[in-house]
């Protein structure tokens, strides 16, 4: 009987580890959002006002090296664009190794703003729009975290600093696991733990960019389940809608 004890405890413990290194990129992965926008409230409830795309596309050689392919899309409906429209598209390439950035391509346009940049890695060096600067070693894309952080096992409470490049601005971030909690989306309620962005010790939600996600789980695999990303005038908020190649 003891043996048998030891051998289920140790079954247990491999399932964990197995799912703690599961890759946080799957190509063919993807993730489809209902978008709310935080500018107008009917009651206590947000309107629907569009949609997004978190996919993983095939592994693709960027600069001779192997890399991850992740697009990231937000589009708001008709009655969005009547509040605040957002036409957004960004595709970052990471190595399949490191996970550190190679190349992010940002097509923005938000209410009459729009804005490009093209960001290419070559060693310790980065080029966006042509303009060359040095950046330093394990440097991440921010879009890339949401699906990176997933296996980052931060513990509640606790902290794991990044530094991350986006537009040609490098900086260095905190992420706390800010705790559990019911997580409701048309995709159904999860019991979800939530990463926030820190600076200084405060949060950094208040700065343009900054993401908080929170990670639910499908099938024994951790996904981002809702998203709240700041803008230039606002808070959108992403809620999972459904998922597709999400597997054992």
């Amino acid at each position: 009987m003891k043996k048998i004890i030891i051998l289920l405890f140790m079954s247990f413990l491999l399932g964990q580890t197995s799912l703690e290194k599961s890759p946080s990129f799957v190509p063919g992965e993807e993730y489809k959002y209902d978008l709310f926008v935080d500018l107008i409230k009917i009651g206590p409830d947000l309107i629907k006002l569009g949609s997004a795309t978190l996919s993983i596309k095939n592994i693709e050689i960027i600069n001779g090296r192997e890399a991850y392919h992740l697009s990231f899309s937000v589009k708001t409906s008709k009655l969005g664009d009547a509040l605040y429209k957002i036409r957004d598209t960004i595709d970052v390439w990471v190595d399949t190794e490191s996970l550190g950035l190679i190349k992010q391509v940002k097509k923005l346009r938000e209410r009459n703003t729009r804005r490009e940049s093209t960001t290419i890695i070559q060693g310790n060096k980065a080029i966006t729009n042509g303009k060359e600067y040095i950046i330093p070693d394990n440097i991440f894309d921010p879009y890339a975290l949401i699906m990176i952080l997933k296996n980052e096992n931060i513990l509640e409470q606790e902290s794991k600093k990044f530094t991350t490049l986006d537009e040609g601005k490098v900086r260095e971030i905190e992420i706390q696991n800010i705790g559990m909690k019911t997580i409701r989306t048309p995709a159904g309620k999860f019991d979800a733990y939530t990463y926030k962005p820190l600076h200084n010790g405060r949060s950094a939600l208040k700065n343009k960019g900054d993401m908080q996600i929170s990670y639910g789980t499908i099938n024994s695999r951790t996904v981002p389940v809702k998203i709240s990303l700041k803008l230039s005038k606002g808070v959108i908020v992403l809620k999972l809608k459904k998922s597709k190649n999400i597997i054992d």
